[in-house]
């Protein structure tokens, strides 16, 4: 039996918007029976404008500070736990600052033996599209409306899929957070995450089937019905991603995830390990570890 999850473990000690201590998150990893674990921090910021709410008080250079303790601690977590969990240590990246981001990700990625790393977009141009509803609003009409706004964020995805070749892609439509109940794209949208699944699929990427959607009220987990079924046919392989922000969220909702990976048809699962790299799991051995 495995049970597991690469996007996530983000702690009240090294992003703003968290909570717990790492260790804390990792023990309550432990507590809940996961086999395989990621730690995936936030990348830090390299402008002041695109500070995320919250982390001005640390500044460019406090979140640079704090990233790397992520990592000293993360590394030393990995060793200290090696024959209770396998933990991995990766981090999230960004589309920032618009102008250079894939030469920060870049050098990010070759400064610390990172185990893999989770590709992610919260943003379009420098706005955010998951921050709250009134930013999402206002950039839904500079945009030209929610359609616009959805295919210049899938856009972005398809962009930093090809460029940075992330191992796994998170929460693939994050831009219908804040979507009425019963949401599903267009024919023009869909045609846009066509083209962003055929990117994943070409690089070897895993797709993350993020549960905070459905743990946060924000509608099914990520990415929806109709782009799991089509990610499923494509051949592209799907992960558990619970996008934990401290302790009492680790694994909240993963039963979810397997639901809609079930439902989408898919048979199997992809896991990371130590030695083998990516593995595949079939439905009925994912559980947590029992004892």
């Amino acid at each position: 039996m495995v049970w597991f999850s690469y996007h996530g473990g983000h702690s009240g000690e090294f992003c703003a918007h968290a909570t717990s201590t790492l260790e804390e998150v990792v023990d309550s990893a432990m507590e809940r029976g996961f086999t395989h674990y990621g730690l995936s921090e936030h990348c830090p910021r390299y402008r002041a404008q695109d500070l995320y709410p919250g982390e001005e008080k640390l500044g460019i250079a406090g979140l640079a500070a704090a990233f790397e303790a992520y990592v000293a601690r993360a590394l030393d977590l990995r060793d200290a736990c090696a024959g209770e969990i396998e933990l991995f240590v990766g981090f999230e990246t960004e589309t920032l600052p618009p102008e250079g981001w894939l030469q920060a990700m870049m050098a990010l990625r070759d400064a610390y033996p990172f185990d893999y790393i989770v590709g992610s977009v919260h943003d379009i141009c420098g706005r955010w599209v998951d921050f709250s509803p009134a930013d999402t609003a206002a950039l839904t009409a500079d945009l030209g409306g929610p359609e616009a706004l959805q295919i210049a964020y899938f856009d972005a995805v398809t962009n930093m899929v090809e460029s940075l070749r992330p191992d796994i892609v998170a929460h693939l439509d994050l831009v219908r957070k804040y979507e009425p109940a019963g949401f599903s794209f267009s024919p023009r949208a869909l045609r846009a995450i066509e083209t962003t699944l055929e990117a994943i699929g070409s690089s070897g990427g895993v797709l993350d089937v993020n549960c905070a959607a459905f743990r946060n009220g924000y509608g099914p987990v990520y990415p929806l019905p109709q782009i799991l079924e089509r990610a499923r046919a494509m051949g592209i392989r799907v992960t558990f991603g619970d996008d934990s922000h401290g302790a009492q969220t680790v694994g909240v909702g993963l039963d979810q995830s397997l639901a809609a990976i079930a439902a989408a048809g898919y048979e199997t699962v992809a896991y990371l390990t130590r030695a083998d790299g990516w593995r595949e799991a079939a439905l009925d051995t994912l559980r947590p570890r029992r004892g």
